[in-house]
């Protein structure tokens, strides 16, 4: 009966063997999923061929990866984070149902979409999900959350003071803009700096 403390909803915790998601492998996952909704009586979410078959769905002619985009999901905070975590630029990058000529459009909200049909439920009843604390004030309160797309580090947007950053709103939607910590801003900075001093001789 242990309550899982980052857990938005009291759900109670699924008592299954698996390793902890970053060292498991991706079939002790797909087995435990599978598992855990017939558990919930989820049953039309499992495919009578089972693991061979798992999931049922097809996400840009291949069959959705599950597994990266879980580990993508609760290593950035879970699925209550919503629109602070950049879906496609961060986490459809991470899955095998990506290519680098994707044309898909609206892909943010179909991963939401899966997320919240096969895994919310799973990872509310699980202790998955790394807690975070804002790396500029150094606190969990609540806010407005942004991830870093270079370090995976989060911040409260209203904690960077940078001009012409924008407004959240800018950064939150599903496609919308990137966001860059303060720590990488400078770090990149420097970078290209020393490429463009380095580089510079050669330039004819």
């Amino acid at each position: 009966s242990q309550i899982i403390s980052l857990n938005p909803l009291p759900l109670k915790k699924h008592d299954c063997g698996r390793a902890h998601i970053q060292v498991c492998s991706e079939e002790e996952f797909l087995r435990d999923v599978m598992q855990f909704l017939l558990i919930r009586g989820h049953t039309r979410l499992v495919p009578p061929g089972g693991l061979a078959e798992f999931p049922d769905a097809v996400l840009n002619s291949k069959r959705l990866d599950l597994f990266n985009l879980y580990r993508e999901v609760v290593s950035r905070g879970g699925f209550h984070v919503g629109n602070g975590i950049n879906w496609k630029g961060q986490v459809f990058s991470k899955m095998r149902n990506h290519t680098l000529t994707n044309r898909m459009t609206g892909v943010g909200n179909t991963l939401k979409r899966h997320y919240e049909t096969y895994l919310l439920e799973y990872e509310y009843a699980h202790d998955d999900v790394d807690g975070e604390c804002c790396l500029i004030c150094r606190s969990s309160t609540a806010g407005d959350w942004v991830n870093c797309g270079s370090c995976g580090e989060w911040a409260h947007f209203g904690c960077d003071r940078r001009p012409g950053l924008g407004a959240f709103k800018d950064y939150a939607k599903t496609d919308g803009l990137e966001y860059v910590c303060p720590n990488c801003s400078v770090s990149n900075y420097r970078k290209k700096s020393q490429k463009t001093s380095n580089g510079g001789l050669l330039v004819p």
